[in-house]
């Protein structure tokens, strides 16, 4: 049996010959002739001659060979399950009994869902879909202040690759020069006021082009690539994400804190006026004020401030 990490490290480290790889994984030239030639429909180009073999271009995939051996985390992402094609990662994710902190990517979801049912596009090899599996054993009472750390810390991630307009649109959106560049859609499972399980689901718009997008959502979705102007390594920001999302999440379990206010300072629209929209029917409207210590949305109406919990922001007029 070749391990397919292990072979792509051997192949990026120097020239070797089937026989050398043969003898190495304790197998036959036809198998290692196979586990090349699938290497190469993934991606990789690979150098072949009399000599052997040798890796000369890794594909931009977040593959398990290329993410495993660089991931700088403890527990995220050390259970990592990469598809060409699925219908969607947080379906996946609850169907299986997956370990803490595992991780599900795809090129291309075939129903990619976003919050309240809508449906996420997916376009292939041209951003980050994922989820994530964590198991907090924690409170109900901090569930809502979940939906605040995943896109902030992400938020952060990302501000450290580009120069553009990033905010966070509450409850759980980034938006780029004021258009949609990822969602977020948080499942959770509760045992006895307990949280035992989070499915935490992420798509972010990386290299896409205009006509990438639907027309219907093209004046209103962008990508990293539309706004900067160049193209980003998937890879590079998908381990960085994965490194920052561990450090945060596990801080905020060791110390049930998180910082609303900093988080207050990167929302979109804040200070202007605003509706609250459920059902696509307006139930509030004021000025966005900022964020209660709970996470939950503060406006400020004609009637006084009003506590938001749920519902769809929208700029007025």
């Amino acid at each position: 049996m070749i391990d397919e990490i292990e072979l792509v490290k051997l192949l990026k480290s120097r020239k070797i010959s089937g026989e050398e790889i043969a003898k190495h994984f304790g197998t036959s030239r036809v198998a290692v002739w196979k586990k090349i030639n699938k290497l190469k429909s993934l991606g990789y180009e690979i150098l072949t001659d009399k000599d052997g073999y040798k890796i000369e271009k890794s594909p931009d995939k977040p593959l398990s060979a290329e993410i495993l051996p660089d991931l700088n985390t403890k527990f995220l992402g050390k259970s990592y399950y990469y598809f060409e094609e699925i219908n969607s990662t947080n379906t996946y994710a609850k169907s299986k009994d997956l370990p803490d902190g595992s991780v599900i990517f795809a090129e291309y979801q075939t129903q990619g869902k976003g919050r309240k049912g809508r449906s996420w596009i997916s376009s292939k090899y041209k951003g980050l879909y994922f989820s994530i599996v964590l198991k907090p054993e924690i409170e109900v009472i901090h569930l809502s202040k979940f939906s605040l750390l995943f896109p902030y810390s992400i938020f952060k991630t990302l501000k450290s690759f580009i120069n553009s307009d990033l905010k966070i649109k509450w409850p759980n959106d980034l938006y780029l020069n004021s258009k949609k560049l990822a969602g977020f859609l948080i499942e959770s499972s509760i045992e006895n006021n307990i949280l035992t399980k989070l499915i935490v689901g992420v798509g972010i718009n990386i290299n896409q082009d205009l006509q990438d997008f639907p027309e219907d959502i093209n004046q209103i979705a962008t990508s990293l690539k539309i706004e900067e102007g160049k193209e980003f390594s998937r890879k590079e920001i998908f381990l960085k994400i994965l490194s920052n999302l561990e450090k945060d999440y596990l801080k905020f379990i060791k110390d049930k804190y998180l910082d609303v206010k900093e988080i207050e300072k990167n929302l979109l629209w804040l200070g202007e006026n605003v509706s609250i929209y459920e059902d696509g029917k307006v139930v509030a409207a004021g000025v966005l004020k900022g964020l209660n210590s709970d996470g939950s949305l503060i406006l400020s109406t004609k009637e006084g401030e009003e506590v938001i919990y749920v519902g769809d922001l929208s700029l007025r007029g």
